[in-house]
This record gives C-alpha cells, structure tokens and sequence, in this order.
C-alpha cells in the first residue's frame, strides 16, 4: 500500500457488522464539522459502480460466486471509489471518513480461507488510511444488533464465521504497526464508545489542522537576487514543515530538486512572469529544460497581451503544448482582467488540460488592494473551471490570509511567508 499523497486526511472504520461503524463514523463526521473541517463521509462497498451492486448481491444472497472473485469485485469497486470519490475530495484538502475498507475485505477474505498475503498484494497500489479505527465487539453481539434493527442477516452475518474474521481484524495493529490502528471495545454503549473516539482524534487534530495547512502551501521563492544559500534554505523549509511544494526560477530547478530528492515535496517552476510576453517557442524551450532539470510542475503566466486582444485560440493552442511536457498551473494574472475575462480564460485553461489555474504572480495589480478582491476572484475562477484545482498567490502573509483564501475556494496558496504562516497555526492548534 502506498501513503496518502495529499493534503486531506483518510480515516476509516472497521469491524464487524453491528459493530457501530456506520453509527460512530457519522458522529465523528458532525464532531469534525463543528471543529470546522470540510468533511466526506462515504462507505464500501458502493451502491455507484457495476461491482459495487454485483456485491450486494452477493452479500444478499441473490447470487453466487467464489471468495477469490468477490475479492476481486471488491478490488474494481475499491478502485473506482478512489478515483471518483475519495483521492478527488483529498486532493481538496478535506477529511474522507470511510465506512469499510480494505481491511474488511482482508478479515473476511481471510475468514473465508484465502491467503492473507495474497489479499494485501490486491490491494497494494491503494493509499493506506491515516487514522484506522476497528471497533471490537463479540459476534453474538453483533448479530443480536441486526436482529434488533429487524435487518436480514447478509452473507457472511454467522456466529462461527464472524469468530473468524474478528480473529483476523484482531491482529491488524500489530501486522500493520507502523500505521495509526486503533482496536475500539464497542462492546460499550455509543456514548462511551465516541468518547474513546473522540480522544485519540483531539490528540491528532493538533497535528492533523497544521499539516493540512503544510499541504497545501507551494514555498515560494523566486526573489532575482536569491543565492544558492537561499534555495537551499528554502527547501530545508519545505521540507522541515512538510509543504506541498517549493516554487523556484528555471535557474535553481536543478538545485531544488537535488535538495528535496527523498522527499514528496514537488518542485515548481515558474514560467515567463509578470505578463507571460516571450514567445511561445522560448516558453516551451523553458518548460522542457526546466523537466529535464527536475521541475515535477510548471506555473507559467498566460500571455495577458493575447488575453487582452482576445485571441482564445492561439491562447488555447499553445497551453495545449505546455500542458503535455508537464503538469500545469496557469496564472492568469486576475489583477489585469476584468471579470469576464477571468471567466473566459479559467474556461481555457481547464480545456487546454491544466491541473490548476492561478491567481497572479508578483507584480500584479491586484496585489494593491484588498486581499477581499482576490477573493471574489477565485469564487469566479471556481465557478468557471469546476474540477480544477485553484490556487491563490500575492500578498498572502498571514494564516488569517490563507484561510480567506481558502473559505473563497483556494485549494493551493502560493506564498513566500510559509514559515511565517506555519508558526502563527502551531500556536493556534485546532483553530
């Protein structure tokens, strides 16, 4: 399994059925809430893809088929699941809380007789959750609960069968000990069981709100006059503080990505600023020297001159070609466009296959006024390019600042006052 990529935090419940794991995981989604988390609750399997419903029935008893190959769908669904729901909403900084996951099918695949070597490496190429909570409780128990609810019994809803899987789901912290895996006695009433939750969750959240805020960050320094000596220090920031990226000039790419080779900081080039008026085949000689050098992303500006004048399809055409040679940023320098053309060109930018579009870079004229403007501007940004990422740079220097940005519909900030930034949320843990 590999580690969660992005900014958001995955939580997951597991445990038998009747164990409680739908009922605490929607407590804990409103607890998050309060605290004033973004917060997706969802569970497996799902009833959206063409596996997900091959299992429930399967599950129901209305169709048959072998352990092996119901892992399998498990898998398909699991997938799906990612990539539509969970990695999307993680990408957007928010907290995926998941009713089932891979463990699950791990404890009842094995209870079933299937290798439990072999389930893990099914499922390999999935994120492992940062916080997994397996809520214990006896088989009798269990079955009693779904009794009560005047449920049917599903496939694997046996007393001798669930003795199995409890056995395996009992072994999971210790097989998977460099993971946050918490056994929960659910034996206890709701209350009491929240309240156990509850308290290893406000002993993460301090570390959980300041690390999002971490991976969100691009630390940037594209001062002329930086030295190699600043570079460095820059990315031993990034690196110290977990940020998501390190935003240089083409000249220090190669530096950038040797000092944060190891880590899963990216390096960001910035491409053409203030205006993005060098030609277009300087532009992409730019971006493909600054690949060869290491960059993992490129912000480059727009050509305001182009925006101006109109001219969609060329400005089409040519972040086509940019947005091959590497994942792409657009800034579209909102501070010289009106708000028509913040609309028109965010539309351009997610047809021409960017990852993100981006407020400004230095020199804007926004950054004269009211961060309050830069705002409405990302609202604008976000309505116009749905599924993009949006990221807000120029004059953010306080977290007070960032989370303006971010209320307005930032995913990413740009900004050379990270540490700064970080200091100010170490001090004010869970705010």
């Amino acid at each position: 399994m590999i580690k969660n990529p992005y900014p958001g935090k995955f939580i997951v419940f597991e445990g038998l059925d009747g164990s409680g794991n739908s009922t605490q995981a929607e407590l804990l989604k409103k607890y998050l809430q309060k605290k004033g988390f973004k917060v997706l609750l969802t569970k497996e399997p799902t009833q959206k893809s063409l596996a997900g419903k091959k299992i429930r029935k399967v599950l129901e008893k209305k169709e048959k088929t072998s352990p092996f190959k119901l892992q399998k769908l498990f898998v398909q669904d699991r997938k799906e699941h990612l990539r539509n729901e969970i990695l999307p909403a993680l990408k957007q900084n928010k907290i995926v809380i998941s009713d089932r996951y891979f463990f699950s099918t791990f404890a009842f695949g094995a209870a079933e007789g299937l290798s439990l070597n072999r389930l893990i490496k099914l499922n390999e190429k999935f994120p492992f959750p940062d916080l997994t909570f397996i809520l214990d409780a006896k088989p009798k128990t269990c079955i009693q609960r779904i009794e009560k609810r005047g449920k049917k019994k599903t496939l694997f809803e046996k007393e001798a069968p669930l003795k199995k899987t409890r056995g395996f789901y009992k072994i999971f912290p210790k097989r998977f000990k460099d993971h946050k895996i918490f056994l929960i006695n659910a034996e206890k009433p709701i209350k009491e069981v929240f309240k156990e939750i509850k308290k290893i969750i406000n002993k993460e959240l301090k570390n959980m709100k300041t690390n999002q805020i971490a991976k969100i960050i691009d630390h940037t320094n594209i001062k002329p006059e930086a030295t190699a000596k600043d570079i460095k220090k820059t990315c031993q920031e990034a690196i110290r503080f977990g940020f998501r990226g390190v935003c240089v000039n083409p000249e220090w790419v190669k530096l950038a990505a040797q000092e944060l080779k190891g880590s899963d900081i990216k390096v960001v080039v910035l491409i053409d600023p203030p205006i993005g008026d060098s030609s277009h085949k300087q532009r992409v000689k730019l971006c493909q020297k600054a690949k060869k050098d290491g960059a993992d992303e490129i912000d480059i500006v727009i050509p305001i001159v182009d925006v101006k004048h109109e001219r969609w399809a060329k400005i089409l055409k040519e972040l086509k070609e940019i947005c091959k040679i590497l994942p792409t940023k657009v800034i579209i320098g909102s501070g010289y466009l009106t708000d028509s053309e913040i609309k028109k060109v965010s539309e351009i930018v997610k047809k021409a296959g960017a990852i993100c579009v981006k407020t400004s870079t230095f020199k804007d004229p926004l950054d004269h006024f009211e961060l309050l403007e830069k705002a409405r501007h990302l609202k604008i940004m976000k309505e116009a390019a749905p599924g993009l990422l949006i990221k807000a740079a120029g004059k953010i220097r306080t977290l007070d600042d960032l989370k303006m940005m971010v209320q307005a519909g930032a995913d990413i900030i740009g900004t050379s006052s990270s540490v700064q930034i970080m200091e100010q949320a170490q001090k004010k843990p869970g705010e």
